[in-house]
């Protein structure tokens, strides 16, 4: 039966998907990873070498890539957007590398934990989390105010669109569950990780430029969702989660047509590809809003949207995607859809279609 917010609600249960980010076949994979991941060295956000305009080296601070110094003006400032041409070494004087680094190893870690019961693993994602979330000398602030600095706008402050790059908090939470019954932390550093992700959260849903990428309509604000999500449920907060996977929810008629076709991402540079990654964004929130009893993915919006037609939209291009009709700068590999049509052929099988 539908419910008046115009979504399958299974009264009191959880649907049948795994309760964690990965499938079975997916950790498998990652666990097979642990031995480079072991090798890895531990670097915090006090390891940059350009302190935030704060000037306190526990501040995240990264600096938008697509932003180049204007050639008009001696100094270069403020910086011009250039979609799809990455300022690499713009980016490279922040953060951005090493927390996309610290949240896919600790992923890598947990995994060779659940699947393996690798110890030497567990107690390494143990010194990356205490790095990054205990240690007083190297842990990050719980925010994301200097995320994605456009140097000549908004005096050096962060921007909304920055809220991507926490994106990979959500398979942090997911590791520390994985890792719940190893040796890789204390009940006391569990204490203090849950209570940082709890300040994190606070920020994330309240502080203006988080707030302002809430409200976003394309993919960055189905990402506020996929990590705020997963947060929220991390610490609990279930009613919380719920409220933003009905929110979530609402993004669909704005950025799908009937067809299946995604505007705000087609316009892009890289069309096909923020296509995909708008999905990928789209199909954990499912996976999350399943744990709590929720299925989007049968969901249809009043305009005939949903994310089904999203994604059929974009098989044709799967083996292809040189015959995308629309700009494409980035090449990309035939294959690049197949994780999300194996979630896809998942959420067939485990989400119950209404009666």
């Amino acid at each position: 039966m539908k419910t008046v917010l115009g979504f399958l609600l299974l009264a009191g249960s959880a649907l049948a998907l795994p309760p964690y980010l990965h499938t079975p076949a997916e950790l498998s994979a990652l666990a097979a990873e642990a031995p480079a991941a072991l090798k890895k060295v531990v670097t915090t956000v006090v390891d940059k070498q350009v302190a935030a305009p704060s000037g306190d080296p526990h501040d995240y601070v990264s600096f938008a890539r697509y932003y180049w110094p204007d050639p008009k003006k001696p100094d270069g400032l403020p910086y011009v957007s250039r979609d799809g041409q990455h300022n690499q070494a713009q980016v490279a004087r922040g953060d951005r590398h090493r927390i996309g680094e610290f949240c896919e190893t600790v992923d890598t870690l947990a995994a060779a934990w659940a699947v393996n019961r690798d110890e030497a693993a567990a107690r390494r994602a143990g010194e990356w989390l205490r790095a990054w979330f205990v240690t007083p000398a190297t842990r990050m602030n719980p925010h994301l105010e200097y995320a994605q600095v456009r140097l000549g706008h908004n005096k050096n402050q962060g921007n909304p669109s920055g809220m991507l790059d926490s994106r990979g908090f959500a398979n942090v939470v997911d590791a520390l569950r994985l890792l719940d019954d190893s040796p890789a932390l204390t009940a006391e550093e569990k204490t203090a990780i849950r209570s940082w992700f709890g300040q994190f959260l606070d920020w994330f849903t309240t502080a203006k430029i988080a707030v302002a990428e809430r409200k976003a309509k394309n993919n960055h604000g189905s990402w506020y969702f996929a990590q705020a999500v997963p947060i929220a449920r991390y610490l609990g907060r279930d009613d919380l989660a719920r409220t933003l996977c009905e929110e979530s929810r609402t993004l669909f008629c704005h950025q799908i047509q009937p067809d299946g076709s995604q505007p705000e991402e087609i316009r892009r540079v890289d069309g096909l590809g923020y296509s995909r990654f708008n999905l990928e964004a789209q199909f954990q929130v499912v996976r999350q809003a399943a744990g709590l009893g929720l299925d989007l993915w049968h969901y249809t919006a009043p305009n005939g949207a949903s994310l089904r037609a999203a994604l059929d939209f974009l098989r044709p291009y799967n083996a292809a995607p040189e015959k995308w009709p629309h700009s494409q700068h980035e090449k990309l590999k035939p294959g690049f859809l197949d994780e999300l049509i194996q979630q896809a052929a998942e959420f067939d099988r485990t989400l119950p279609r209404a009666s």
